[in-house]
C-alpha cells in the first residue's frame, strides 16, 4: 500500500513540472509567477483531496455488510 502513495505523489510532482515548463513557455515575464502560484496551488489541491480519500478507505467509517442468499 506503501508504494500506492509513493507513485500517486510522484505523479502529481511530474504534473506539477511539466505545469512549470507548460508556464515558462505560454506565458509573458509578468504574468509567470501568478500562473506559477494558480498552477502549484491546484495540484496540490488535487494531490490532498486525492491522499484523503485514498487514506479514507483505509478505514472506512461505515463497514460495508453483505447480504446472504435470500
Amino acid at each position: 500500500m506503501g508504494g500506492t502513495i509513493f507513485w500517486g505523489t510522484t505523479f502529481f510532482i511530474a504534473l506539477e513540472v511539466g505545469f512549470y515548463f507548460f508556464v515558462n513557455t505560454t506565458w509573458k515575464a509578468g504574468d509567470r509567477q501568478l500562473q506559477h502560484l494558480l498552477f502549484a496551488t491546484s495540484v496540490f489541491c488535487c494531490w490532498m483531496m486525492w491522499a484523503i480519500i485514498y487514506m479514507a478507505q483505509m478505514n472506512p467509517l461505515v463497514v460495508p455488510v453483505l447480504s446472504g442468499p435470500e
